[in-house]
């Protein structure tokens, strides 16, 4: 994808008015086309400037913990930390000032964040919103990397207003999802403890304690409430012959998520299969995304899913009728689709 359509691929998941913790982490996502990176990570602050959310595409639990939820103990001991971040006068790159503290080499950022992500070159953007940081956006590369250039600085710089206005959407909850969800896997012991989990699947089970205002820890130790109800299932009907797998559906701020408990492993845990579907508008931007279409033809597309007619989605968009019919021409060409119709089912597949 060009700069210029992920910019605009970003701008338009701000504006679909998604839940917060739908909508910024497919923006952090999108940045991989924009920014080429290690990590993208999005923490949300509280008002003293703590962390209070965070949004990590393959976490690495301990360090985000070791980091993220020790905040009051690394102000107490002087050690950088996220506030320090929080209360940077400066629009980029405030971690910076961290190289020269003098607990630098035996702070828990060095040992216990940079060393596990192998961070060599971080560049760190608060979101400021009436004198207030909201949030901080970290984008990490490797030791031995290139530099971050001006161009991808300001970027990023010009979409902090889009982080911030999806940042305000309301906690809707009654959305239509999609069909499609990557799946994770965990084992859980009977006693409800997570023996063994993939990054994706503590970090979905985070989720599942983890709302936009108050913070847990990334990895839980003991599996929350619904994954040890499934499991609880499981072992009540290991008597009956062929039961179908136990399965709960959970609305989150996150988006839905799916919990499955199968049969026990040869260890003696149960497997767990967790799955996150999006609301049907975002898989249908993430589908547009790898498409081959210019970013006001994907506008246009995603308007088309929507329903309504040709007049209506013209108008809606600013469009003369006549410009409107023309590029639903292209775009029908360009995807091997007849009709509205067709644009819809393509995005739904």
């Amino acid at each position: 994808m060009r700069p210029s359509a992920a910019i605009q691929h970003i701008r338009h998941i701000a504006a679909q008015g998604l839940p917060p913790l739908i909508a910024v982490p497919a923006m952090v996502d999108a940045l991989e086309e924009l920014v080429p990176a290690r990590t993208r990570t999005f923490v949300w602050l509280d008002e003293q400037g703590n962390t209070a959310s965070l949004y990590e595409r393959e976490p690495i639990p301990e360090a985000l913990d070791a980091f993220n939820l020790a905040t009051a103990e690394l102000v107490r001991r002087g050690e950088p930390s996220v506030i320090d971040l929080s209360h940077s006068p400066d629009d980029f790159g405030g971690w910076r000032r961290f190289l020269h503290h003098p607990q630098w080499e035996r702070s828990v950022m060095k040992n216990e964040l940079f060393r596990p992500y192998g961070i060599g070159n971080n560049i760190d953007f608060p979101l400021r919103d009436r004198g207030r940081t909201r949030a901080l956006l970290a984008i990490c590369r490797e030791p031995g990397s290139r530099a971050f250039t001006r161009t991808e600085v300001d970027a990023v710089l010009g979409l902090r207003p889009h982080f911030l206005h999806a940042m305000h959407a309301p906690e809707t909850m009654a959305l239509a999802c999609g069909t499609g969800g990557e799946v994770a896997l965990a084992l859980i012991g009977d006693d409800g403890t997570v023996c063994e989990a993939s990054a994706e699947a503590s970090f979905l089970m985070y989720q599942l304690c983890c709302g936009p205002n108050g913070n847990a820890p990334v990895l839980a130790r003991r599996a929350p409430d619904q994954v040890r109800s499934a499991v609880a299932i499981l072992r009540a009907a290991n008597t009956i012959p062929r039961a179908a797998p136990p399965m709960r559906d959970v609305r989150t701020p996150w988006g839905r998520i799916r919990i499955i408990a199968h049969m026990r492993a040869q260890s003696g845990e149960t497997v767990v299969t967790l799955q996150r579907f999006l609301p049907r508008d975002m898989a249908r931007l993430d589908r547009l995304r790898h498409l081959d279409l210019a970013p006001r033809e994907r506008e246009v597309a995603l308007a088309m899913s929507k329903g309504g007619s040709g007049d209506a989605i013209a108008q809606e968009l600013g469009l003369t009728i006549g410009a409107y019919r023309q590029m639903a021409k292209r775009i029908y060409a360009r995807l091997g689709v007849t009709g509205r119709d067709g644009v819809r089912q393509l995005l739904d597949s």
